[in-house]
């Protein structure tokens, strides 16, 4: 399992981090409660049998899915949840710059980077791939595996 993984978004290089263990395990377990009515609709669109025993990620037919449905939940996720996960995922997120690698959040809780203040789509493109570089241990030998792939090779292509 790598420790760091190296993500181009907006012509800009990012080094997304792990959690430690203990945290890991809390912040899945919260992201469990928070995600479940979201992946609902999810399983309801696709084979999950076939999804289980995918072989690879393009094995599994996402086109029956009703991604729309998927954002209701999210919309209802409380503000004071929300935050504690951005705030979790940032936290192990550092940009390269011409000096080298530095966290895009400052001790106080500021952003390094003015960018980061002002694009929404960047901060949330950036908590996916935390969480998903974060997940991808917690499902190693399991059947959920060809599923979780499928989710990060879609993550993969932004």
């Amino acid at each position: 399992m790598e420790r760091y993984k190296v993500v181009k978004v907006k012509e800009r290089e990012y080094r997304i981090g792990k959690w430690s263990a203990r945290e890991g395990v809390y912040i899945v377990t919260k992201l469990a409660g928070l995600l479940a009515p979201v992946f609902a609709p999810l399983l309801k669109g696709m084979d999950v049998n076939k999804a289980l025993n995918a072989k690879a990620p393009s094995d599994i037919d996402l086109q029956n899915v009703d991604i729309a449905s998927m954002f209701q939940p999210l919309a209802s996720i409380p503000e004071a949840d929300f935050l504690y996960l951005q705030d979790k995922c940032l936290k192990v997120v550092q940009v390269k710059l011409p000096a080298g690698w530095i966290d895009v959040v400052n001790d106080n809780g500021s952003f390094a980077l003015q960018d980061l203040e002002e694009d929404g789509m960047l901060l949330l493109t950036l908590m996916v791939h935390v969480i998903i570089h974060n997940l991808a241990g917690f499902f190693d030998g399991s059947p959920l595996m060809g599923l979780f792939g499928a989710i990060q090779a879609t993550s993969s292509a932004t």
